[in-house]
C-alpha cells in the first residue's frame, strides 16, 4: 500500500491547489483577505476533515500539526498576490486548479481510508468524499451551485482514481500505481473539462405526475 511519506506529499499537494481554488473562487467573489483565506482553507482541509471524523482518526491532523493551514494560507496569498495577472482567467485557473485538486485528493484520500482499515469499496467513496467535499462546500459559501450538481464528469473522475489504485497490478510499484491513479482522475476531468462531456441527465422530460 502507499508509503506514508508518499501519503503525506501527495496530502500537501492536494490541500494546495484546492486551497488555491477557493482563493480563487472567494476572489471572484470580491472578499477581503480574511474572507480568501477562510474559503481557502475551508476548502484545502474540508473533505481530508471529514474523511478523517468518519473513519474515526481524530484528532485531524490538522488540529495538531497545523501544516496544512500554513499552506492554505500561503495558497491564499498566492492567489492574492497573483490576481492582477490572472485578471479575466480566474475561472479558467479555478477550473483546472479544482481538477488537479480532485486528483489527488481522491487517490490519496484512498490510500489513507485503506492504511485506516476501511474496506477497498468503502475507500473508494471515502476518495471521492475527500476529493469533492471541501469544492462543494466553497461553492455553496461563495453562492456558487457545485459543480458536483451540474450535468459534468467530476464525481465519476475521482472514482477512477480510485478504483485505477486499487485495481493496478500491485507487482507495479506503489509510485507507478499512484502517479498513474493521479494522471487517469485528471485526464478524465481534463477531456470532460475541454470537450464539454457529461452523462445524460436522469428522469429528463419526466413531470412529477409520471
Amino acid at each position: 500500500m502507499i508509503t506514508t511519506s508518499m501519503l503525506i506529499i501527495f496530502g500537501y499537494a492536494g490541500t494546495a491547489v484546492f486551497a488555491f481554488s477557493g482563493a480563487l473562487q472567494a476572489l471572484r467573489q470580491e472578499m477581503d483577505f480574511i474572507g480568501v483565506m477562510f474559503i481557502a482553507c475551508l476548502t484545502g482541509v474540508g473533505g481530508g476533515t471529514m474523511r478523517d471524523l468518519l473513519l474515526g482518526a481524530t484528532p485531524v491532523t490538522w488540529v495538531s500539526n497545523p501544516t496544512d493551514i500554513y499552506i492554505c494560507t500561503l495558497a491564499a496569498i498566492t492567489a492574492t498576490t497573483l490576481q492582477n495577472r490572472l485578471m479575466g482567467k480566474r475561472l479558467k485557473a479555478l477550473i483546472w486548479a479544482d481538477a488537479a485538486g480532485l486528483a489527488l485528493f481522491a487517490v490519496a484520500g484512498t490510500a489513507k481510508a485503506v492504511s485506516l482499515g476501511a474496506h477497498p469499496f468503502t475507500a473508494v467513496l471515502f476518495g471521492a468524499m475527500s476529493a469533492t467535499f471541501g469544492g462543494i462546500v466553497r461553492d455553496i459559501i461563495c453562492n456558487e451551485i457545485p459543480v458536483l450538481f451540474r450535468k459534468e464528469i467530476y464525481i465519476s473522475a475521482a472514482l477512477l482514481g480510485g478504483i485505477s489504485f486499487l485495481l493496478l497490478p500491485i507487482m507495479l510499484s506503489v509510485e507507478v500505481r499512484t502517479c498513474t491513479a493521479i494522471l487517469a482522475s485528471f485526464s478524465l476531468r481534463a477531456l470532460a473539462i475541454q470537450y464539454h462531456w457529461s452523462f445524460p441527465i436522469v428522469g429528463k422530460g419526466k413531470t412529477h405526475s409520471d
